[in-house]
């Protein structure tokens, strides 16, 4: 598996560059989705107090953040299968904005709905050859760690 790493994948610091970038583009853009939801709550259900609405925020951003974090440290673990979990949430994030922008109508609507650029960098990152080459780096580091390194070294020194 690390000699077909390889073969398959041209390793390089751009790979690692758009991983950690993927992570905080679906990071940026749920903090600002969870706050939008709850925005559009809010106008849907009638004001809220101060207090509720920064549990209620508070609560959406836990929620969001366990959902990027799990899936994350499974991908850094060698289970790429998890990177799925990302995109779905990149699918719930665009859902969110357009919830958001059905329902907002105050003067700040298109400055909150500009985040929606971050899940969209985030799944233009995701569909790249070089996360796909972080992915699988991350899977054949964790397969056979010791064959791994020994064919980085002497892909390295050649």
């Amino acid at each position: 598996m690390s000699d077909n790493f390889f073969e398959k994948h041209e390793f390089s610091m751009g790979m690692f560059a758009a991983g950690i970038a993927g992570i905080m583009f679906i990071m940026f853009g749920g903090g600002m989705a969870s706050f939008l939801v709850v925005l559009s709550m809010q106008k849907l259900l009638g004001e809220f107090t101060s207090t509720e609405l920064v549990s209620y925020v508070g609560i959406l951003e836990l929620i969001m953040n366990f959902c990027i974090v799990v899936p994350n440290i499974l991908i850094l673990r060698g289970k790429p299968r998890a990177a799925k979990v990302n995109q779905v949430n990149i699918y719930f994030q665009l859902v969110c904005y357009s919830l958001a922008a059905l329902t907002l109508e105050h003067q700040n609507k298109w400055f909150c709905l500009s985040f929606v650029i971050f899940p969209l960098l985030a799944n233009w990152l995701m569909a790249s050859a070089k996360y796909q080459a972080c992915l699988a780096y991350h899977e054949a580091l964790r397969k056979d760690p010791i064959g791994f390194r020994r064919s980085l070294a002497k892909k390295m020194f050649e």
